[in-house]
């Protein structure tokens, strides 16, 4: 076919030898001898038809349908439908880049200077010599002609004569047609060239289908892909270069495959929508891959993850194939991290230096984490040693970490996914006060699970813009689900707090925001955990669609002198069953270890007891509590310090027997602030305190039970009796003390007690204790 270009070649010569004598004949019936006037008035005396168009210049299309010998020509007239003219204008615009004596021709047919582009003018001097081929060709070159709708010339920007306008043909086309074969970058896009082994011919499907899903995408691209693929993934939405890989993958007779898992949702909309415009209005087939369906009526296929055994199958064999044998763990804990498809596998093999669990988990992540925009990477170092923790909590977070690591192989055994829809999550609530350790059990799980952990900060990601927020969520989302990674968003209530009552327009936006939250949430396949100061005010609805919620109890005084242990150097002299007496959190703890280790260096001296009880009170202080110059003290506020300790810790202790989950203690007035978030309760309020003399105290306290559930008051209330009636105190400040439950009611107390703190008059115990 290649013999096809010189006979259209020499066809042009032929079209150009008339075209000269054409043009000739017309220069003398323009421009005579006369000068002056005289000449101007000759220019009009010749009638316009026998200037413009000239019977003598044949029709002949350059370029027979099917014989030009430019297979990118051809390819372009079937899937755009170029008409005769506009293949034969690409065809003149080609040949100067055959042979260059042509653009010498054509400067002289144009009247232009000797190095111009070539202009509209030459065209159609050389093919328009006809009123229907001048016609089709004047159509070829409007804005939804073919050729320029199409993007196949360009145009110089600017004002010109008529029909003095440059054009040329676009670089890809130019090389398409002078046949370079899969470049392998367009317009700044790298292209990769694959093919495709679907059956049905092009013809029998739409030009433009969907397919959606995870990594299994690609496959699914090549079993519906007929014959040559020409993949694109954009970082940014650039019409210009979208056009020229369509064009590209038109001229080589290919399917444009659109990557868009790179770019936001908006921006992966905007490029599906100018692909559908190409390929519906000019032609060509293309297919749109995507981690999410499109809003466009066009079919959509969906590329399902691949099961756990699927997953499993697929590293052994990539692994045998290359002389590499994983044991049964390693393939375990590949297939369960990492939700990849064939193509991806493979290429984490190429891409991983070490060939051990460790070196393909490390290019795993690598080669599909990216940027997960809007969250911060986490260092993952410590581990359970590091993290003290009630023996309940520690349990639960085994519990959810062995669920993570198994759920996909139990689910593929048992056949789980039709009752429990364990493709997804888990999503997990961590509710505790401050510094309980909520993000270094974050921390503990990503490391022991082997995926990396990124924090989200919800405040970041609320938008005043309408759909802004949404946009942000999805992105943090879908970059996590892509990465692998453990998503740790830290003061969750700030934006899962109870849904307002919709008084306003923007009350209606703040719930549409959550409900869209919930319910994507809910679709991300990976480990989100979200951190909460006050369990309370998460809104209950979400609350229901927590696979697990695990509490962090506010640290006892052993656990509190294992964080002091962890904290401070093990040669440090430290009484730490002393100071572990004061009611730390462990972040407070850390931050007094760290202040008491400055002051020594400061000091220049060896860490001691001054150093930390100096720390302490610092820390005590900086928190707004009460902050005493030395710890050692002998007075009536030390004394019912030591009181309420002894009854916080005996009351802990006995209650942790009996109940799983922490009922918190609260100290003074059981207000609506002080119980947010911590129920189940117990409040202890003094009302009464005397002086018997001597040092002596008489105090009188006030206890009741708090629930989001009447009925579990009422049972707390009964507990609290059973302890507080057989509880013994131990001596305070070397003075006896005695606990009385009064077995009668003095309504009159009750009453005042309570409508004094704004509550209908509650089922209360009253205690009188005798110090001295």
């Amino acid at each position: 076919m290649r013999t096809a270009i010189p006979d259209a070649l020499r066809r042009l010569d032929a079209l150009l030898a008339r075209v000269c004598d054409a043009e000739e004949t017309r220069a003398k019936r323009m421009y005579p001898v006369e000068r002056g006037w005289e000449s101007l008035r000759a220019t009009l005396e010749p009638a316009t038809a026998e200037l413009a168009y000239d019977p003598r210049v044949p029709e002949t299309p350059l370029c027979v349908p099917g014989q030009s010998g430019l297979p990118g020509l051809e390819h372009y007239r079937a899937a755009l439908g170029l008409s005769t003219v506009e293949a034969d204008a690409l065809f003149v615009l080609l040949a100067p880049y055959l042979e260059p004596r042509y653009a010498k021709l054509y400067i002289v047919l144009q009247d232009d200077l000797p190095g111009a582009l070539i202009a509209e003018r030459a065209l159609f001097a050389i093919l328009g010599r006809s009123p229907a081929r001048a016609t089709a060709l004047a159509s070829a070159f409007t804005e939804d002609g073919a050729l320029v709708a199409g993007g196949l010339v360009t145009q110089s920007p600017g004002t010109y004569p008529p029909r003095g306008r440059p054009i040329d043909l676009a670089p890809d086309v130019r090389d398409a047609l002078l046949g370079v074969r899969a470049p392998r970058t367009v317009a700044g896009l790298e292209i990769a060239w694959t093919t495709g082994a679907a059956a049905v011919s092009p013809g029998d499907r739409a030009p433009l289908i969907a397919v959606v899903g995870g990594d299994t995408r690609d496959d699914v691209v090549a079993q519906l892909a007929h014959g040559t693929i020409v993949r694109i993934r954009p970082e940014a939405h650039e019409r210009d270069a979208l056009r020229t890989a369509w064009r590209t993958a038109v001229a080589h007779d290919a399917t444009l495959v659109l990557d868009t898992s790179a770019v936001d949702r908006t921006v992966a909309l905007a490029m599906a929508k100018e692909i559908a415009k190409l390929t519906e209005l000019r032609g060509g087939r293309a297919i749109l891959s995507s981690p999410l369906a499109f809003a466009l009526a066009i079919p959509h296929h969906d590329a399902p993850d691949p099961s756990f055994a699927e997953r499993r199958r697929l590293w052994q064999q990539t692994g045998h194939n290359r002389g590499v044998t994983l044991d049964a763990g390693a393939l375990d804990r590949l297939a369960n991290n990492h939700r990849l498809g064939r193509a991806t596998i493979e290429q984490v093999f190429v891409a991983a230096g070490d060939l051990s669990e460790r070196g393909l988990a490390a290019a795993a992540y690598r080669l599909t984490a990216g940027a997960v925009r809007h969250a911060m990477r986490v260092p993952v170092a410590r581990t359970f040693s590091d993290l003290v923790l009630r023996d309940s909590s520690r349990e639960a977070l085994a519990r959810l970490i062995y669920f993570v690591e198994h759920r996909d192989r139990i689910a593929d055994v048992q056949a789980l996914d039709a009752r429990f829809r364990l493709r997804r999550g888990p999503v997990v609530l961590f509710s505790g006060r401050s510094g309980t350790g909520k993000t270094l059990a974050a921390e503990v799980i990503a490391g022991a699970v082997g995926r990396p952990l990124y924090t989200v900060d919800l405040s970041q990601l609320v938008s005043k813009y309408i759909g802004e927020t949404e946009k942000q969520i999805d992105e943090v989302l879908r970059g996590a689900e892509r990465a692998g990674a453990v998503l740790f968003f830290d003061e969750a209530d700030a934006m899962f707090s109870s849904r307002t009552d919709v008084s306003s327009s923007n009350d209606r936006y703040a719930n549409l925001e959550v409900g869209y939250l919930l319910q994507r949430i809910e679709q991300h396949d990976g480990l989100v955990i979200l951190a909460t100061n006050l369990n309370q005010s998460i809104d209950e609805a979400f609350l229901r669609r927590f696979h697990a919620r695990i509490e962090f109890p506010f640290p006892e005084p052993t656990e509190r002198q294992q964080i002091w242990e962890l904290m401070l150097p093990a040669e440090a002299q430290i009484d730490l069953e002393r100071i572990a007496r004061l009611r730390l959190a462990g972040g407070d703890i850390r931050n007094a270890a760290l202040k008491a280790i400055f002051l020594a260096a400061q000091a220049g001296e060896p860490l001691a007891q001054a150093h930390v009880e100096r720390a302490v009170s610092l820390e005590l202080y900086e928190l707004g509590r009460l902050s005493r110059r030395a710890l050692q003290t002998d007075d009536t506020g030390s004394t019912l310090r030591a009181l309420t300790e002894q009854l916080e810790v005996a009351l802990e202790t006995e209650l942790r027997q009996r109940f799983w989950k922490e009922i918190h203690l609260i100290h003074g007035a059981p207000t609506k602030e002080t119980l947010a978030g911590k129920r189940p309760a117990a409040s202890l309020a003094l009302y009464r305190l005397a002086s018997t003399g001597a040092g002596g105290l008489h105090v009188g306290l006030m206890v009741s039970a708090w629930s989001q559930h009447a009925g579990e008051e009422s049972e707390l209330l009964g507990v609290l009796l059973e302890l507080l009636s057989r509880m013994r105190l131990q001596p305070i400040s070397n003075r006896k003390a005695a606990l009385t439950v009064q077995k009668s009611f003095d309504f009159d107390l009750l009453h005042r007690f309570w409508s004094s703190h704004g509550h209908p008059m509650r089922p209360s115990l009253v205690l009188d204790i005798e110090i001295g």
